[in-house]
């Protein structure tokens, strides 16, 4: 999809005022640490957008602002989930590979497990005609990134693992959560950085082709955990998210969307600490069929989730 509800009307850069040829998505989960920053040489502020589809400009790179769009539950005719896909983690850097970090990879293993396979988080998901995968055995890149990665160099580093086969060749049947390890900061353009304005992402190489796949930073300090202090808390909310938004929303803006949200921004802005069966702590996403967000066992929910539905209704739409 090169030009969506929500950017289909704009023809200049908001940033940079150039023309715009296209448009690229991304499915972004936003920090809450930072609303506000300033425009290189431009001595103006903007605040930032929340979690959504992000509008990266082409071919400038800036990311646009657009209007929200109008509240309700669309499908845009663009690939699903379907039951008996593939994921694969990839750990990136030899960091992964010390003793000390085999703890912490046998931990985020068993919570991608975990969040896939729980009937009632993931299993929730088959009211968007998304099924449930598999999850296959990482595999770890030998080789450390650098301290500071583009999406573009993501893409270009995953295209070449497939064809030298370090990871499985996954088609347009999977994706591949991709772990970083400390002291690596992703941007998305000059001014969106990990941790200081997003927490994680997914995305795909080549639209509805694929590869497909998300993004995780190694744990944020601050502005993506509002459950605890646990880093490993912090990396499953991301993580569930994204899981969740890539499978009903592959090629970004061309799934189920809200607006200029995917199914967990909605109900972030209401957010609520909730845990599936296993312990893990997700995010919720937005349950159509009983338009609320989703909520976790009543005993592993650490507060009630309310959603004011006459300040903040969706609208069902099936439609393409």
């Amino acid at each position: 999809m090169d030009r969506c509800e929500a950017c289909e009307r704009i023809s200049a850069c908001t940033v940079c005022g150039h023309r715009v040829t296209g448009f690229d998505h991304i499915g972004v989960r936003a920090s809450t640490s930072r609303r506000e920053e300033t425009a290189a040489g431009s001595g103006r502020s903007r605040v930032t957008s929340g979690s959504g589809v992000w509008h990266f400009a082409r071919p400038c790179g800036h990311r646009s602002s657009s209007a929200a769009g109008s509240p309700r539950v669309k499908y845009n005719g663009g690939p699903l989930w379907k039951t008996g896909y593939t994921w694969q983690s990839v750990y990136w850097g030899t960091y992964f590979t010390t003793p000390s970090s085999s703890s912490w990879v046998k931990r985020v293993d068993d919570a991608v497990l975990n969040i896939e396979t729980d009937k009632a988080y993931s299993g929730g998901l088959s009211e968007y005609n998304v099924g449930m995968g598999r999850v296959i055995p990482h595999t770890i890149i030998k080789t450390s990134p650098p301290g500071r990665l583009s999406d573009s160099q993501i893409k270009q580093a995953l295209t070449g693992w497939i064809s030298q086969g370090a990871v499985s060749s996954l088609g347009t049947e999977g994706a591949y959560n991709i772990f970083l390890p400390p002291g690596v900061t992703v941007s998305l353009s000059p001014l969106e950085a990990s941790c200081k304005v997003f927490c994680d992402y997914h995305n795909t190489v080549d639209n509805a082709k694929g590869p497909f796949y998300t993004v995780e930073p190694y744990p944020c300090t601050q502005g993506c955990n509002q459950c605890t202090s646990d880093p490993f808390d912090t990396l499953t909310q991301g993580l569930s998210e994204e899981i969740v938004e890539l499978k009903t929303d592959m090629d970004p803006g061309t799934g189920w969307v809200i607006g200029n949200e995917e199914l967990c921004d909605y109900c972030n802005t209401k957010f609520v600490c909730n845990r599936i069966s296993t312990g893990e702590y997700v995010n919720a996403w937005y349950d159509k069929g009983k338009n609320a967000c989703w909520k976790g066992p009543a005993g592993q929910r650490s507060e009630l989730l309310s959603t004011d539905l006459d300040a903040h209704r969706v609208r069902v739409d099936t439609g393409s």
